[in-house]
């Protein structure tokens, strides 16, 4: 994959004791380096019958999943899991061996189709202090790792790809109602529903940084207003209805491409096909330093939040049939929405289209939206206006953004009042990542 960096010969071998697996080793040995097990399910076995070792190190090669036996935790039993995680299973870290290279370790689900190989490749309930780091996980229906009641979940530095099927509650790395999560340097593409997604009440201190997002919510929008599909669906999404979760923080992410098969369609016209979505009621994100582009339907979804902010992201419309920036909705069961805003960011385009603002869905309260800098590439500026708020100080400058990779030019107006414009911190992905220059290319000039 794009985020392997290869055998890393050089790097030291790990300080921390753990157990060994490898595709040509066997379950009748004691799990050593010298004598690996074979199989993630005897690790896990060894991990938990150990009062010390709580680690197991996946050796180089291809791990081939089949469903486990027994009650599935994968999306509460409606899918198969191939390694479920429970409260025995508690303080256990799959990891890579440093000198085999990130990536190194292939865990298969053989799912080609939504009909086939395993649903989840690990589901976890009521089990805390979990890690999963430097793997590749690849071909699953649901999720690469799906977590329900798990806190101090950490996954770092792994790559996921391939997930065929586009239902509510799933995605590359699914997260319920587990508070203190960390989901950082990732890479996630072709994804048919979201790439991290989080929903329900008890996600206080959720932080998702440092990732790429490629080619998400890829199934089609269904017909009849269905919102299981890709188009009423998240690059980045987060969802409580308690509107009790606090401190979250969603940063320095690369997203591209969001339901571009379907041109963006969703159930609402156009909506919501979109990078980073706080939806139903979803509190207190601070979302800032994010990267959006390729996108077809907007990049921003707030609804029924309060104290949602969006500071310092660049959002790139593309060429779009909505060109939409933000969808701002409130519905009955929401809260009034109070505290939300929109400021410092820059909103580029390439569409001869203004595109629409931002919309909302007859909300009672207007977030702040200020100090903004739009530019459209191809046509007349990017509209800065909306049906339920507009920019309160817009800046109509080119914000000096050149390469796939992007990178805003020292002398950009950006950095200057009103806009004020943090510096991006890049560095997304696994360490080694290269970013690929595939899919939709960015508005900006980018032949470097």
């Amino acid at each position: 994959s794009a985020s392997d960096s290869g055998d890393d010969s050089s790097a030291p071998p790990p300080t921390v004791p753990g157990f060994y697996v490898s595709p040509s080793g066997n379950d009748k040995n004691p799990g050593t380096i010298a004598q690996p097990f074979l199989t993630l399910a005897k690790a896990q076995s060894a991990m938990q019958a150990s009062a010390s070792i709580k680690t197991t190190y996946l050796r180089k090669g291809t791990y081939a999943l089949s469903a486990s036996s027994g009650t599935s935790n994968c999306d509460w039993g409606m899918g198969s899991t191939a390694i479920n995680l429970g409260s025995a299973d508690s303080g256990e870290t799959w990891s890579y061996y440093p000198p085999d290279g990130f990536g190194s370790a292939v865990i298969d689900g053989g799912s080609t189709s939504s009909t086939t190989g395993v649903a989840c490749a690990f589901a976890a309930d009521s089990a805390s202090n979990l890690t999963f780091i430097g793997l590749e996980l690849q071909h699953v229906q649901y999720s690469a790792i799906w977590v329900n009641s798990s806190p101090n979940l950490t996954v770092s530095d792994n790559t996921i790809h391939d997930l065929t099927v586009g239902i509510f509650n799933v995605g590359g790395v699914a997260i319920h109602a587990s508070s203190g999560v960390t989901v950082k340097n990732n890479y996630i593409h072709d994804v048919a529903y979201v790439g991290v997604g989080a929903w329900g009440g008890g996600m206080s201190n959720t932080t998702i940084s440092g990732n790429v997002v490629l080619n998400s919510c890829t199934a089609a929008a269904a017909p009849g207003g269905n919102d299981q599909d890709g188009g009423d669906c998240g690059a980045i999404y987060m969802w409580d209805e308690s509107h009790a979760s606090t401190n979250g923080v969603v940063t320095n992410n690369y997203i591209r491409d969001v339901n571009i098969s379907s041109d963006g369609e969703g159930d609402y016209s156009g909506c919501c096909a979109t990078g980073i979505y706080l939806d139903d009621g979803m509190s207190n994100v601070t979302v800032s330093g994010n990267v959006v582009t390729g996108i077809k339907s907007q990049c921003f979804v707030i609804h029924g939040g309060n104290n949602d902010s969006y500071t310092g992201n660049l959002c790139d419309l593309s060429d779009s049939k909505a060109q939409r920036i933000m969808t701002y909705q409130w519905d009955s069961l929401m809260l009034p929405m109070s505290g939300n805003s929109v400021e410092n960011n820059i909103i580029v385009a390439g569409s001869a289209s203004p595109g629409t603002g931002y919309s909302d869905g007859s909300t009672p309260t207007a977030p702040t939206i200020k100090d903004n800098a739009y530019y459209n590439y191809v046509g007349s500026s990017v509209d800065s206006s909306g049906s339920n708020g507009s920019d309160a100080n817009p800046t109509y400058e080119d914000p000096g953004i050149s390469c796939w990779d992007p990178t805003i030019s020292g002398s950009s107006p950006v950095y200057a009042a009103p806009v004020s414009f943090t510096k991006l911190v890049g560095g997304w992905g696994p360490p080694g990542f290269v970013l690929p220059q595939t899919g939709t290319p960015p508005s900006w000039p980018h032949g470097c």
